[in-house]
């Protein structure tokens, strides 16, 4: 057996302790005094595990297994958030000062009927300075009508606020490019080859008037519209699974972690890559027996650490800030369970998972 302790010198006393107990309970065959002395044991065990802290993770018969498994973790992409500034190179040679100066010189009555055939009520935003006023979560079309035409856009927005920019459908002969300016003129940019979404996402840090360009590069298609949405960057969802797995309990594990199993979501295709965990709930996929006070506890790949719930409840507790630390909900689980009383002689239970998330519209 393994102990994680948080005072490791009394890892082997525990050990031998719990070997004593095994080797009375051998010779155990109703004298008081082998009971007694059996109670003595596990009054010091007891006194030891609460007054240094000790945490048992696994309590197993094979004395090579692991409390803390070794188990895999992969993110497709962790820092899909950008940050503006006032460096960034555009990989199309735009020079950014004088997309912020540019003048559109269109012909008015072209983008009259531009506008009237394919209702783009936005026009005329070619400048900065004309730039048409948006609502927060607002879906809109419109159209380039010109191979010099840049579609401006003004938006306000609160400091502390994840924001996606999506500019998308855009026309397959077509190539646009979206540029993000905040109110001190520092600027994100995404410039992506040919028609392919172009997409950044902003945690907000300055309050106040921020500006969204959509420029032609080399090429645009004036009887066709793009797509633009300005809103929150995250959806809430979650996903729950039956694990399959099978725990069986008996009189002799009662009060003891069972040795853990794996749950793999690294691939799972029904998950956002960029869902990240908001909370786990346990819920019981089948069963047999009754037990009481039953704690699940979960370890997670990323992390290094096991979390679990409260006896008798299902909810984890202790998971990580989403916003600070998260935890991708595709990555390998460890999953394992306790009980403190058992009804009968055996008991069998098979969990399942639900993962509540948060993850990027895209």
């Amino acid at each position: 057996m393994e102990v994680v302790a948080k005072e490791l010198c009394y890892k082997n006393l525990y050990s031998t302790i719990l070997k004593a107990l095994k080797i009375l309970e051998t010779y155990e065959s109703g004298d008081v005094k082998l009971k007694f002395t059996r109670l003595c044991f596990m009054l010091i065990l007891t006194f030891i595990l609460t007054s240094t802290g000790v945490t048992v993770l696994a309590i197993e018969d094979n004395e090579n297994t692991s409390s803390n498994p070794s188990l895999n973790f992969k993110s497709s992409k962790t820092n899909e958030f950008s940050e503006v500034n006032n460096e960034s190179i555009s990989s199309k040679n735009v020079d950014i000062d004088t997309l912020i100066k540019k003048t559109n010189d269109l012909n008015p009555t072209y983008q009259s009927i531009t506008s009237q055939i394919l209702n783009d009520s936005y026009e005329p935003n070619n400048t900065m300075e004309t730039s048409t006023p948006i609502l927060f979560g607002q879906e809109l079309n419109a159209n380039i009508g010109d191979a010099e035409d840049v579609d401006w856009y003004q938006i306000d927005l609160t400091a502390g606020t994840d924001v996606a920019f999506l500019l998308k459908n855009i026309p397959s002969d077509a190539d646009y490019d979206l540029y993000i300016f905040d109110p001190d003129l520092n600027y994100a940019l995404s410039e992506n080859i040919g028609n392919a979404d172009e997409k950044l996402y902003l945690n907000i840090n300055t309050t106040g008037t921020w500006y969204i360009a959509i420029m032609p590069y080399n090429s645009y298609n004036a009887e066709e519209n793009y797509q633009l949405f300005v809103g929150d960057a995250w959806l809430q969802d979650s996903f729950s699974v039956d694990t399959g797995m099978g725990f069986n309990y008996s009189q002799n594990n009662v009060g003891t972690i069972l040795p853990y199993q794996i749950l793999d979501l690294i691939e799972e295709p029904g998950i956002p890559d960029s869902a990240r965990v908001t909370g786990i709930r346990f819920y019981t996929a089948s069963s047999l027996g009754r037990w009481g006070n039953q704690t699940d506890f979960i370890y997670s790949a990323q992390s290094g650490e096991w979390y679990q719930t409260n006896p008798g409840l299902n909810v984890i507790l202790g998971l990580p800030p989403e916003d600070e630390n998260p935890l991708f909900v595709k990555q390998q689980w460890a999953i394992t369970s306790s009980i403190e009383t058992l009804f009968q002689v055996t008991g069998y239970y098979s969990p399942g998972v639900t993962f509540d998330y948060k993850y990027l519209r895209d």
